[in-house]
């Protein structure tokens, strides 16, 4: 995009404006419209958008638009937000299934290109800003349209899921670990600490501050600190598993192992411990979402529980370097 042209404008009848907090059960119904569509599953919840427009740095008057459609109602929803502060941007958007052929996608696009190039302004001179966005693999057209605009598929990632009837392994912790549920307030540092170094190496990561993670995490509206679990060896985290509940679904936000308790049964403990908690709450399922080029062979640690994959997505990432024009 050069300083000559203009964003692609949406078609007759819709605009777009910025949402508001009393937007936010709109949203949500659009993106669950969104989520049948493509899963046959609702995906999106009120807490969840709430804790998005909650994150760090996150404006809703730059960071995300609607599209209203010509009878007024929200067709379309978009957003993004800088991971690492004006480098990595995370974006996704919404159409209503009625709306996927309206046009809408290109002038949507066109916002999130915009808004990352307004960071690619205030990001060091010699860095690489990059947007990235995630699409489901049944969703041809949109990969299709991603890649004609300059993204590539950089990495696939799962998500797997078990049903929790039936009876259930029972964890075995390995010897020397001592499993303790979280104690509010007084192990914020340690599971915070535990779970960023076991994710260090794994790609996309971005330590964050110690008050961000707490914030999008330990103060999420669905986290469940009642069977959230770590495990001790002496007086350090060997491991820990960071549990959300979605409704009736249990969600596995992280499971992470430090480097040198690895292969020693930790992260199969804390999963089976996890998935009878959940249970004795009366929930269903347990998902969690992995990438499937995991260094650490997560993949067949789940598998191996009994966890297998029912949706796939794809990582699209474009650049925009030093020379990229706004």
């Amino acid at each position: 995009m050069t300083k000559r042209e203009k964003p692609i404008e949406l078609p007759h009848g819709f605009l777009f404006r910025r949402p508001t907090t009393e937007d936010a059960a709109n949203v949500v119904a659009l993106m669950i419209a969104h989520d049948m569509a493509e899963t046959g599953e609702a995906d999106s919840s009120i807490e969840d958008l709430t804790a998005d427009w909650a994150l760090p740095r996150f404006d809703l008057s730059r960071d995300a638009w609607l599209v209203v459609g010509p009878d007024h109602s929200v067709v379309g929803y978009s957003w993004c937000w800088d991971k690492k502060p004006h480098v990595e941007i995370q974006g996704d958007y919404y159409i209503h299934p009625e709306f996927r052929d309206a046009g809408i996608d290109e002038p949507i696009l066109d916002r999130l290109d915009i808004r990352t190039l307004e960071h690619r302004a205030a990001a060091p001179r010699d860095a690489t800003v990059l947007l990235r966005l995630f699409n489901h693999t049944k969703d041809k057209p949109r990969a299709a349209r991603l890649r004609a605009r300059g993204f590539e598929r950089v990495r696939t990632f799962f998500r797997m899921s078990i049903e929790l009837g039936g009876r259930l392994p029972e964890a075995r912790w390995p010897s020397g670990i001592v499993p303790r549920l979280y104690r509010p307030g007084l192990d914020d540092h340690a599971i915070e600490a535990a779970l960023q170094e076991s994710f260090a190496d794994h790609f996309g990561f971005a330590l964050q501050p110690h008050e961000d993670w707490v914030d999008r995490n330990l103060k999420h509206p669905e986290f469940t600190p009642e069977i959230c679990m770590l495990a001790w060896d002496g007086d350090e985290v060997a491991g820990a598993l960071l549990p959300f509940r979605f409704e009736e679904i249990g969600w596995v936000r992280e499971l992470g192992v430090r480097r040198p308790w690895r292969g020693r049964g930790v992260g199969r403990a804390l999963l089976l411990d996890a998935f009878a908690r959940f249970a004795a709450m009366g929930l269903g399922r347990v998902s969690l979402g992995v990438d499937a080029a995991n260094e650490t062979g997560a993949t067949r640690l789940y598998e191996a529980v009994g966890m297998s994959v029912v949706q796939r997505y794809d990582l699209f990432e474009k650049q925009f370097g030093e020379g990229t024009a706004a």
